[in-house]
């Protein structure tokens, strides 16, 4: 298959979108705005293991120019490690970097547990994953920096601003602006 895609996303809920109009997602607005041929592979409540069992068929198939992939968050509400999660993704950068295709990592955004257990969904896994997610920002830019791929902390962005959060996991249209405006430096 010829190179048919400038960029795939790969990712869970906050690279598909949920909870905001199409037009207002960071993805949609990025691939309108720098007018690139793209697609959006990521799929709502998606863990890194299950990205890894699609990454051929959904990814590599396409030979893209550029890879986006960030997940993990589902992976820790899972209460999965983040040693799994790094495992999983390395796997994806070594496959992305076989076919030459250029690797961007996004580095995914905080929770904010208490919004989350009230408006989301109850869940005894919060705190572990908000002090998991630390953990997993720190290993994605190791990971990253060993093979000398870009990453996107979108860790840090969202830090603190509880304002941009639906539910205390997904984004608000500001929190996909800020994500949006983020990502556009990089692309």
């Amino acid at each position: 298959m010829n190179n048919n895609f400038d960029i795939i996303f790969l990712g869970d809920s906050l690279t598909f979108g949920y909870g905001v109009p199409k037009q207002n997602s960071w993805v949609y607005k990025l691939t309108q705005k720098l007018s690139f041929s793209s697609l959006n592979k990521a799929c709502n409540g998606d863990t890194t293991t299950s990205m890894l069992s699609r990454y051929d068929n959904d990814v590599l198939i396409h030979y893209p120019h550029k890879i986006f992939i960030m997940g993990g968050t589902n992976d820790l509400l899972l209460g999965r490690s983040v040693t799994s999660i790094i495992d999983n993704l390395e796997i994806m950068i070594k496959d992305g970097m076989n076919i030459n295709s250029e690797i961007i990592i996004g580095v995914p955004p905080v929770i904010v547990g208490q919004m989350a257990n009230r408006l989301f969904s109850p869940s005894h896994l919060y705190s572990y994953t908000e002090s998991e997610l630390l953990k997993l920002k720190y290993e994605l830019i190791k990971l990253c920096n060993n093979y000398k791929i870009q990453f996107i902390n979108f860790y840090d962005l969202t830090l603190d601003k509880n304002n941009i959060y639906l539910d205390g996991i997904h984004l608000t249209s500001l929190g996909h602006e800020l994500l949006y405006k983020e990502a556009l430096h990089y692309f």
